[in-house]
């Protein structure tokens, strides 16, 4: 008879714990009246976490200002986006196109020699010197950036749950980032730094770490000495490197990926610049004007990979009034630049890669509003004169004096990408031929 009762009380039992499961779900992710919609369904607790795809990095605050308003101006003293520094750069682009004739023809991985040239030219800037492509040492920071890049996305979970860095054994491989940063801001940044200290002279200033060391005696007796300091320059420095360095390699490695699948916009790429150019010499920054067609094909490949396409957050400093909805201060903001870049309304055809669509009826070149690869506004990428210039510079190089071939196999490279902070084309290989 018990047993009998206890069944008959199962339904009930069931009813109740139904109730309370959509109680909790409807108290942990009901939104406040007036808010935007979310972006899906929501889970208790977790909320759309699960709609995430890769981390995102806190940067707000008086230091931001001051380290990026120092940061601009330190770049624009240094030639960032002018001739001086385009020449620098195409001193490096000749040491890299060099390095890859070596394999002509052989299959070659362009991954770690195109992250390491493109890394030279932020050493150049930052510390005021370069590396050797097979120095195993810089290799081995190349690796350790690349590693935490990819990592990013799964250390995003321990941002939003701090108690699961706890986890034994790292499970998301927090520990792993951590020691990489340490290792690069301890045997690579700092010991550069120190020796700029050592050697400081503020009548000879011609790299970044320099030009910081003045600014920071020009502002210790004021208040702003707060946030310009040798602290905050080793934390710039470490994001100048690992930013500048992996965003641009990067690009170039999706621009590789793309010409491997469209070969007749590589080949209406070198048409131009065999007709403008030449081939007695190399492509400069002068020509770039001239260029149109080689400049629509980077400003696609910039919309297509869309390589980060999650913007830096940011928190809305007072309560906003946006299309009919509040958004309330202290709200955090994730600009999705990939939506804008793949928006049908915008690019009518977003998911083919066409250069055409930035030229127009007349031949020049057409700017869309919408083309934000590096973000917008005042928190615009702090490098995007020198990663255009660079781009710019690397692949109208690269495509006059090469043609690039799958392996013999005939494979082709992927179009799926490895998500992160940065989303990056799988490792592949590409044959790189000389022309005659």
């Amino acid at each position: 008879m018990l047993g009998t009762e206890l069944l008959s009380e199962i339904p009930s039992l069931l009813l109740l714990v139904v109730l309370a499961l959509v109680s909790l779900w409807w108290m942990s992710t009901r939104r406040p009246a007036g808010v935007p919609p979310g972006p899906g369904f929501a889970l208790p607790l977790l909320g759309h976490l699960h709609l995430l795809k890769s981390g995102v990095v806190d940067s707000s605050g008086p230091v931001w200002k001051a380290q990026r308003k120092t940061s601009l101006e330190i770049l624009r003293e240094l030639g960032m986006g002018k001739n001086i520094l385009a020449e620098k750069i195409q001193e490096e682009v000749k040491e890299y196109i060099e390095a890859i004739a070596k394999k002509n023809g052989e299959p070659q991985d362009l991954t770690r020699i195109t992250q390491v040239s493109v890394s030279n030219n932020i050493c150049s800037i930052v510390f005021g010197k370069r590396f050797e492509y097979e120095d195993p040492v810089f290799k081995g920071y190349m690796q350790r950036i690349e590693e935490n890049i990819q990592a990013a996305g799964t250390v995003a979970v321990v941002q939003t749950f701090p108690v699961f860095r706890f986890i034994p054994g790292d499970p998301f491989g927090v520990r792993k980032i951590f020691d990489n940063v340490i290792a690069i801001l301890n045997t690579l940044i700092k010991p550069f730094i120190d020796l700029h200290v050592k050697n400081f002279d503020e009548n000879c200033v011609d790299d970044f770490i320099s030009a910081y060391l003045r600014e920071i005696r020009k502002v210790q007796h004021k208040p702003s000495a707060e946030f310009i300091n040798e602290v905050n320059l080793r934390k710039v420095v470490m994001d100048l490197f690992t930013a500048g360095t992996e965003t641009t390699s990067t690009t170039i490695r999706w621009a590789i990926t793309y010409f491997l699948h469209h070969p007749d916009v590589k080949d209406r790429c070198y048409e131009e610049i065999h007709r403008v150019v030449g081939t007695e010499r190399v492509p400069t920054i002068r020509d770039r004007p001239e260029l149109v067609y080689m400049e629509a094909t980077i400003l696609e490949v910039l919309r297509c990979s869309s390589i980060v396409p999650f913007s830096v957050p940011h928190s809305t400093a007072t309560e906003v009034q946006f299309r009919g909805y509040t958004i309330p201060k202290g709200t955090l903001i994730t600009p999705n630049l990939y939506s804008v870049l793949h928006a049908p309304e915008v690019w009518g055809d977003p998911d083919n890669f066409r250069p055409e669509r930035f030229i127009g009826k007349d031949g020049k070149l057409l700017r869309f509003e919408e083309h934000i690869p590096f973000s917008i506004g005042r928190r615009a990428c702090l490098g995007e004169a020198l990663a255009r210039m660079e781009l710019f510079l690397y692949l109208a190089a690269m495509i006059q004096r090469f043609r690039f071939l799958p392996p013999e196999t005939g494979e082709l490279p992927s179009l799926q990408r490895t998500y992160g902070i940065i989303d990056t084309p799988k490792r592949y290989m590409v044959r790189a031929v000389l022309r005659d």
